[in-house]
């Protein structure tokens, strides 16, 4: 018995050029859905991270009676929540060659590491400052604490923005409106590492963002709530992510405080403001 194979027609380009066309408009289609869930997974690792670190900042201050880490990442002997990149030799590695285990080294070395000792769980996903292509720009801790919360000692700058330091946990009053860590995004060119608290007082300047947060999740950010929960939140207003997402400090708050839901929120969620600080009543 003999086979006899029939001959294949090839395409013609015109059902190439149609099959192409139809490739593109299905990326076209499916890309911006892959990004959203790429974020929102990452957005959900986040939440846990904050939830983890926020644990070990209750846990550290009942087995130190009450008293909070400082909230300022500086050189310091104190017994700061997270240090600056460090040698192995445990020294300072904030120039020259900065490695992403001299980096890490500064967060092992931190007061709350004994309570959530995996690095990971400081580091958003969504933070890609590492693949930044000179040191100096890169970084892997991904968040911050406002330095209202314990920088008596650390840092004199934060005492001349507020009446009060916060130095105890018990000092924060309704725990589950008050958050404590956020993502940050710092951008200092003297500087190679997330220096310092978080900077945020309209009380003192209404027209213009001291510090950035991060910009991991678009138009959304994650904070850690002092009663040990985590969520995101969403932006209000499209400048306020363009203001965070630029190279440079002092951008201009928009639109005007008085109207800006963004500053508002931040506002009246702080962990801490005396009576000449609170928000404006709406």
């Amino acid at each position: 018995m003999s086979w006899r194979v029939k001959g294949s027609r090839a395409f013609t380009l015109i059902e190439l050029l149609v099959v192409i066309a139809i490739i593109a408009v299905l990326m076209a289609v499916l890309t911006p859905a892959l990004r959203a869930a790429r974020e929102l997974a990452t957005g959900s690792v986040c939440l846990n991270n904050q939830k983890s670190l926020t644990t070990a900042y209750v846990m550290y201050a009942d087995d130190n009676d009450g008293r909070i880490p400082p909230g300022f990442v500086v050189q310091s002997d104190l017994p700061l929540w997270a240090y600056p990149p460090m040698t192995e030799a445990g020294g300072w590695a904030t120039s020259g060659a900065i490695t992403e285990e001299d980096r890490i080294r500064g967060v092992r070395n931190g007061s709350l590491f004994s309570y959530v000792s995996d690095p990971r769980l400081y580091h958003c996903p969504g933070d890609n400052r590492m693949k930044l292509p000179t040191q100096g720009e890169q970084r892997y801790r991904s968040y911050i604490l406002p330095d209202v919360l314990g920088a008596e000692s650390a840092n004199s700058n934060a005492r001349g923005r507020h009446q009060h330091i916060v130095m105890k946990l018990q000092e924060i009053k309704q725990p589950g409106m008050k958050y404590l860590f956020m993502e940050s995004e710092f951008r200092h060119a003297s500087l190679t590492y997330d220096h310092g608290g978080w900077t945020f007082a309209p009380w003192q300047n209404s027209s213009t963002w001291w510090d950035q947060l991060g910009t991991f999740h678009k138009n959304s950010a994650t904070f850690g709530f002092a009663d040990g929960h985590a969520e995101r939140h969403t932006w209000a207003h499209k400048e306020t992510w363009l203001a965070f997402s630029e190279d440079s400090f002092g951008k201009a708050i928009r639109p005007d405080i008085s109207e800006n839901e963004d500053v508002l929120w931040l506002w009246r969620h702080y962990p801490y403001l005396s009576a000449n600080e609170q928000p404006p009543s709406r």
